[in-house]
């Protein structure tokens, strides 16, 4: 089911679940409607009929985004149900998922259709996820995916076990697995600083619930491991 995040902007959440259903993580999917009118799938989900019946209200989808090495499950299915729309995936992801029909990488200085509404940061240091973030400029609102967490409902028994070992539950939050993924923490954290410098508000993470307000600060503080 879509829910409205803000003005153009909506979210769809489906379960991922692992070990047998002890745990069981949302996932979101953030859909930009552009100027053009035309829809941008930000970490796309599993999509069945009623989801992209929906969708198909709000406007063609023309974009997907797959915004890190791990976010893909599900990317080859909504390709085929939305033929003429262009993937653009992190750096290193069509290595990783050679029978996707990749448009482009999304780099420092690629020129990509939606750059006057959408900017980009790619995240520097953790090359085995190259999440890239997001930037919605006209609602002030920052997308990130597994960069960090803000979940304190969840289901599955072993699901709370899990993010109180990873440091992240009940507030917004990095993952301490990202002290293994991150190889260049000086790297990391000169690519977090365009993002600081802009202004935002609202951060929408591709698992837990939506910051509305103080975004920035939320967003700084869960990240503290990175910017010190």
């Amino acid at each position: 089911m879509l829910v409205q995040i803000t003005e153009h902007m909506w979210e769809a959440q489906v379960d991922l679940n692992l070990i047998g259903r002890l745990v069981i993580f949302p996932c979101r999917m953030t859909v930009i409607r552009l100027k053009n009118g035309a829809l941008l799938l930000h970490s796309p989900v599993r999509i069945d009929d009623a989801l992209a019946a929906e969708i198909d209200t709000l406007g063609p989808v023309r974009t997907l985004i797959a915004p890190n090495c791990f976010h893909h499950l599900y990317l080859k299915d909504v390709m085929a149900r939305y033929p003429e729309a262009k993937l653009y995936t992190a750096p290193g992801l069509a290595q990783k998922r050679p029978d996707l029909d990749v448009t482009a990488e999304i780099r420092p200085g690629k020129n990509l259709p939606w750059a006057d509404e959408i900017e980009w940061f790619p995240l520097g240091g953790a090359a085995k996820m190259n999440e890239i973030i997001l930037l919605h400029r006209a609602t002030k609102t920052l997308i990130v995916t597994d960069l960090m967490f803000n979940m304190s409902k969840v289901r599955g028994p072993m699901t709370p076990w899990l993010l109180r070992a990873a440091g992240a539950w009940r507030k917004p939050a990095q993952s301490r697995v990202w002290r293994i993924l991150t190889n260049d923490r000086g790297a990391a954290k000169a690519s977090l600083q365009p993002v600081l410098a802009r202004p935002f508000e609202r951060v929408v993470m591709a698992h837990g619930d939506v910051i509305e307000r103080d975004g920035k600060a939320h967003f700084a503080r869960a990240l503290q491991w990175m910017l010190a």
